[in-house]
């Protein structure tokens, strides 16, 4: 079963981070599909099997280890109602498997991944599962060298669509979101891994979720778009932006504003200095009459960059296509991969096979590095030590989550399934 876009909309009408999600795993089907191996021919022209993850997973969390393996833990299996996952997996890029390790101590999806100064990972709110009123106030710390996840003091408030930034001096700043998949939250605070403990970090100028956040050169963390639910009115997205500074733990609003407003955009920091802010959607130009929500905003194929000097916005490059809901990576050349989001097929949701790599200069370029070889959305992509990006899971380009990885080789410009694929048994 899928769920067309018009009853979609009727769904969320208002809602915030948590519709932006239920989107997409209503679009699944309403029993899981058991993924089939993809078989293919390698270089040596061999019959080979395509590496995947232990689990498929969508909407869940990443982070690379001090040590260059990846954690990836969370998400859900097949985006119905029970299926949020409490599992995680490692990857090694050494050996290019996938295995096992510590499970966290709830299930979570949309929740937030943020390697400490020690190494180990933070892992913070999110949804425990499909719905509304499941955000989760818990967080948990993954030890690499236990490979074990230790709960840790919770958040005064729930979260789902927040931010979590590493700050300088080694603490983390958790901003935003929503508490019960409805109302929109402003306020702030700071996880002190020394302490274990959160301290207030005040309120931001407005209700924000989904959101980006970045960390300037400054120590300042740039807080920009991103949307607001529980109003009348309807949903809306934001033009506006705001600066945090850890020294005051204020937040002070930014005179100008983006050149539209953005709400499921991406953003990075490139080696300029600048916040490159990315594509999202636009509450602008809606699709047909009716209620204001996310299913009727536009997406966009705009992107933008935030000078920390002049504290202005400034135009960047278009790009090929609108990407709402991507990733984007900063490569080791200085360039930016944007990987996949969110696309209409007909009357349903799934994941876009389109990825582009930005150029950076006034304004900078895109170009289109795809396809890739599943669509993606909701997937992760994380940047591995040898310059590489490995793109995780997500819902593919027929709606199912998946257990698909890929691999960005930013020299070749294109995408690999693995260099060292798990052999096909004699048996098939």
């Amino acid at each position: 079963m899928r769920v067309s876009r018009k009853i979609l909309a009727k769904l969320i009408l208002a809602r915030g981070a948590a519709a932006i999600f239920a989107l997409a795993a209503l679009a699944g089907c309403t029993e899981p599909i058991m993924e089939q191996p993809v078989v293919f021919t390698n270089s040596l022209g061999d019959q080979v099997q395509e590496l995947t993850m232990v689990s498929p997973r969508a909407n869940h969390a990443a982070a690379e280890l001090t040590d260059g393996r990846v954690l990836i833990c969370g998400g859900t299996v097949n985006g119905n109602v029970g299926g949020v996952l409490s599992s995680a997996e490692i990857f090694d890029p050494a050996t290019q498997k996938f295995s096992p390790t510590g499970s966290m101590s709830v299930a979570r999806m949309g929740q937030t991944a943020t390697v400490l100064r020690d190494g180990r990972v933070l892992i913070v709110g999110g949804q425990r599962n499909i719905g509304f009123r499941t955000a989760l106030a818990s967080a948990e710390i993954y030890d690499p060298a236990t490979g074990a996840f230790i709960n840790t003091a919770p958040m005064s408030v729930a979260r789902e669509g927040h931010t979590a930034t590493l700050l300088r001096d080694g603490r983390v700043l958790v901003a935003g979101g929503s508490s019960n998949g409805t109302v929109t939250i402003d306020s702030a605070e700071i996880y002190d891994p020394s302490a274990g403990q959160w301290i207030p970090a005040g309120h931001m100028t407005v209700p924000r979720e989904a959101h980006v956040a970045v960390l300037l050169r400054s120590g300042k963390v740039l807080l920009a778009g991103g949307g607001r639910g529980g109003r009348p009115g309807g949903y809306i997205a934001y033009q506006n932006a705001e600066m945090f500074d850890p020294s005051t733990r204020r937040f002070t609003s930014i005179a100008d504003h983006m050149r539209s407003d953005r709400v499921g955009a991406a953003a990075v920091l490139l080696d300029t200095g600048h916040a490159l802010i990315i594509g999202g959607k636009s509450g602008k130009i809606l699709y047909g009459p009716g209620a204001r929500n996310i299913a009727s905003f536009t997406p966009l194929d705009t992107s933008e960059f935030f000078d920390p000097e002049t504290l202005t916005f400034l135009p960047a490059a278009p790009m090929r296509v609108p990407h709402y809901l991507a990733t984007a990576t900063l490569l080791g050349n200085g360039h930016v991969l944007v990987v996949g989001g969110w696309r209409m097929q007909g009357t349903v949701i799934v994941g876009m096979m389109d990825a582009e790599e930005f150029t950076p200069g006034t304004p900078g370029q895109y170009t289109s590095v795809g396809p890739l070889h599943v669509g993606r959305l909701l997937n992760s992509a994380t940047l591995l030590p040898d310059g590489d990006v490995m793109i995780a899971g997500g819902f593919d380009q027929n709606g199912r989550v998946t257990s698909s990885v890929s691999f960005y080789s930013p020299s070749r410009r294109r995408f690999e399934r693995s260099d060292t694929p798990v052999p096909v048994s004699a048996a098939n």
